[in-house]
């Protein structure tokens, strides 16, 4: 029997219309390539999402990795699914029944360790694909970003989440107040000590002549400086729009950022027309 993961709310659902929609453009643009197109779902979970809407509580609605093969056009070569749980394993090992003649890898590993192990020529020599980055929460490191930039071969839809990081940090006026475990864990996430920059100087001094920091409030700070080293890393394969998933309150609690995996200008323009489009509806 199919267990499900915990439907967040409405966000959920629109995180998972863009990923559907970008899914389908693109391997309808590329139905007519000679590449094999490949799906990674490296947060995959149990592949099925129990519903949140009081309408229909506990209905189950089709994860990214369903919707990933049920696009209409042309169908991913492969799909490879990646969780780190064994029971969640297993039921993502029963789209096999659903899905018989399809290539379906199931790979029970760490995602930042499956990934750095990906290469140029894993899948062939001419190989293309898209990326779904959708942790549980800080567990994607910023050294596997790094390793999926250099690859060019991965469109990356990568979820950022801006309130988890965002409640790890203290309200002080101190970075040096955050926990120790903390520090090595956003030290992990941002490959440095950059999100230090959420807090700067107020360009006094306290009675003991040492300069005061103030924290910046809100998530937006976190968002701009990881954007930054996105725009850094992938250059004009970076997409300068995002799609921020908010909660009942209207809260900010993650951001949906895209980059292109193929430096060819017209794969570049290709995808981010059609990234933006899904961004924006």
């Amino acid at each position: 029997m199919t267990s499900y993961n915990q439907f967040g709310g409405a966000w959920t659902e629109d995180k998972l219309q863009v990923l559907e929609g970008y899914l389908d453009a693109y391997t309808t643009a590329l139905k007519h390539q000679p590449f094999d197109l490949i799906y990674v779902d490296a947060f995959a979970g149990t592949g099925w999402i129990e519903s949140g809407n009081e309408d229909d509580y506990g209905i189950p609605i089709m994860g990214s990795a369903g919707r990933a093969l049920s696009v209409r056009h042309r169908s991913f070569d492969r799909i490879v699914l990646v969780d780190l749980d064994a029971k969640n394993c297993r039921h993502l090992r029963e789209l096999r029944h659903h899905y018989p003649r399809r290539v379906i890898d199931v790979e029970c590993d760490d995602a930042n360790v499956f990934l750095r192990r990906l290469r140029r020529n894993t899948y062939g020599s001419a190989w293309r694909g898209v990326l779904f980055l959708d942790p549980f929460g800080v567990q994607l490191k910023w050294s596997t970003v790094a390793h999926v930039a250099g690859l060019q071969r991965l469109d990356m839809w990568l979820l950022f989440p801006s309130s988890a990081i965002g409640r790890m940090l203290p309200l002080t006026r101190d970075p040096d107040a955050v926990e120790p475990q903390w520090v090595s864990r956003l030290n992990a996430v941002f490959g440095g000590d950059s999100w230090r920059k959420l807090y700067s100087s107020t360009g006094q001094e306290n009675l003991f002549g040492v300069e005061e920091l103030h924290r910046n409030r809100g998530v937006g700070g976190l968002r701009s400086i990881y954007e930054s080293q996105l725009q850094e890393l992938f250059g004009d394969r970076f997409l300068g729009l995002s799609r921020t998933l908010r909660n009942r309150k209207n809260s900010p609690l993650f951001e949906l950022f895209f980059c292109v995996g193929s430096s060819s200008p017209q794969a570049i323009a290709l995808a981010k027309r059609i990234a933006t489009n899904k961004i924006l509806s």
